[in-house]
C-alpha cells in the first residue's frame, strides 16, 4: 500500500495518512484493563427511557431498572441471593482463557440498565413488579417494551463505542490494522441499523403506551408448572425458526426487521414464556417463527427454549442449582451457543434451533395461549 503523506488515509476516516495511520504501528497499544473501563462507561450511560411526551414527570434519580424482575422472578431462582449471569468482561475472558463463563451475581446488580428515571421505572412497569404475572394484555405489553427499551439502550451504548473501536489498532502491524478496521466498519453498519430500527419500533411501543391501545399488539404465553430455570428478557429479530427455515435476511440493511421481543417469567401457575410482536406493517415472520415453535412436541418444549435463550440473547440468568447440576457437555453446549451471537467468533446456521437431542430441563408443559 502506497500512500503519500498527504493522501486521504486508507480507513476511510476523512483525515489526511499522516494525520491518521501512517505511524500507526509505532504507537502504544491500548491496555485490556482501559478498554475494558472504556466499555463498562458506555454501558453505564444514564437517561430516562419513557416516551417524549411523558419526560416532563421524570422524577428521582436513574435506577438500575431490571430488565428481569428481580422480586418476582430472579428472587425466586437464586440462592442466597445469587444466580449465575454471563459477564462478558475483559477480566472474565482473561481468567476463563477466553472463554465466557457464567459467573455468581446478587440479583441487586443482576439484569439492570439505567435506562428510567424512578418515577416512571414504578409508574410503569407496577403491575409486573407488584403482581404475580397472570398474562393480561397490559402485563404481556410491558414485559415487551421492558425489553425493547433495554435492547435499545444496550445498541446506543454500542454505537457510543465505534470511534473507540477504530483506535484499538494502535501499536499493531499494518496486516491487523486493515482486519481490525474492517471488523471495525463491519460492526459500526450494523449497530448504526440496529439504533436506527429500534428507534422504529421504540417510536411505535411508545404510542402503545401513552395510549394504552394494544390492539395490533399480538402475544404467545407458554404455561408450565414449574418455575423457569432460565429466566430472560430480550428483544430480537428472528432470523430462522425452529425447523430450520430462514426467515428474515440480516444482512440487508436497508430493510427494517421484523421484531419478536421474549421473556421468561414466574407465573400464577409455576411459570411462563412470553412471545410479543406488533401486527402493524409486519412482514408475517415472527408469526412464521411462533407458528413453528407451537410445532415443537411437547417433551422437548423446554429444551427448545432453553437453546433458543442461549442461541439468541445474553441476557440470560439462571438458577444456581440447576445450572451445577448440568454435565460440563451441557454447559458447553449452551455456552458455544451463547457465543453465536458474536458472528466472528462462530457463523449461525439456519438449523441451530433444530433439536439436537440433548434435554436440558423439562418445566412440565400445561399450555399455549394467544391474545
Amino acid at each position: 500500500m502506497k500512500l503519500g503523506r498527504n493522501d486521504p488515509c486508507w480507513c476511510g476516516s476523512g483525515k489526511k495518512y499522516k494525520r491518521c495511520h501512517f505511524n500507526r504501528h509505532l504507537e502504544k497499544k491500548i491496555n485490556p484493563w482501559e478498554a475494558s473501563k472504556t466499555v463498562r462507561r458506555a454501558f453505564s450511560s444514564q437517561y430516562c427511557s419513557a416516551p417524549d411526551s411523558l419526560k416532563n414527570k421524570c422524577c428521582g434519580n436513574i435506577v438500575r431498572a431490571h430488565s428481569v424482575s428481580k422480586s418476582t422472578n430472579l428472587k425466586r431462582i437464586s440462592r442466597n441471593g445469587h444466580v449465575y449471569a454471563f459477564i462478558p468482561s475483559f477480566e472474565n475472558l482473561s481468567k476463563n482463557s477466553g472463554i465466557v463463563q457464567p459467573e455468581l451475581v446478587g440479583i441487586n446488580k443482576a439484569s439492570t440498565f439505567t435506562g428510567f428515571c424512578a418515577y416512571h421505572d414504578k409508574k410503569f412497569f407496577s403491575p409486573l413488579e407488584d403482581n404475580i404475572f397472570n398474562g393480561t394484555k397490559e402485563q404481556c405489553f410491558l414485559l415487551a417494551y421492558r425489553a425493547l427499551a433495554r435492547e435499545y439502550f444496550t445498541k446506543k451504548s454500542s454505537a457510543s463505542l465505534m470511534d473507540y473501536l477504530k483506535s484499538v489498532d494502535r501499536g499493531r502491524e499494518l496486516p491487523d490494522q486493515i482486519a481490525i478496521q474492517e471488523l471495525a466498519m463491519g460492526h459500526s453498519l450494523g449497530v448504526s441499523a440496529g439504533v436506527r430500527d429500534l428507534k422504529i419500533y421504540k417510536n411505535k411501543y411508545d404510542k402503545m403506551l401513552e395510549n394504552t391501545d394494544y390492539y395490533m399488539f399480538r402475544t404467545l404465553i407458554i404455561n408450565f408448572k414449574k418455575l423457569p430455570s432460565v429466566m430472560c428478557s430480550a428483544a430480537i429479530y428472528p432470523e430462522c425458526d425452529f425447523q430450520g427455515n430462514k426467515l428474515q435476511d440480516l444482512l440487508d440493511l436497508d430493510v427494517t426487521p421484523d421484531l419478536i421481543t421474549f421473556s421468561s417469567i414466574a407465573s400464577i401457575n409455576g411459570g411462563s414464556v412470553v412471545f410479543s410482536w406488533n401486527d402493524e406493517n409486519s412482514k408475517g415472520y415472527c408469526e412464521k417463527f411462533v407458528s413453528s415453535l407451537k410445532s415443537v412436541i411437547t417433551n422437548d418444549l423446554t429444551s427448545s427454549l432453553i437453546r433458543f435463550f442461549f442461541e439468541f440473547s445474553e441476557n440470560v440468568f439462571l438458577e444456581p442449582n440447576w445450572w451445577e447440576s448440568l454435565s460440563n457437555t451441557k454447559q458447553e453446549k449452551l455456552i458455544f451457543r451463547l457465543l453465536s451471537g458474536a458472528s466472528f467468533l462462530k457463523e449461525r446456521k439456519n438449523d441451530c434451533l433444530c433439536n439436537d437431542v440433548t434435554r436440558f430441563d423439562d418445566w412440565d408443559f400445561i399450555d399455549i395461549k394467544e391474545i
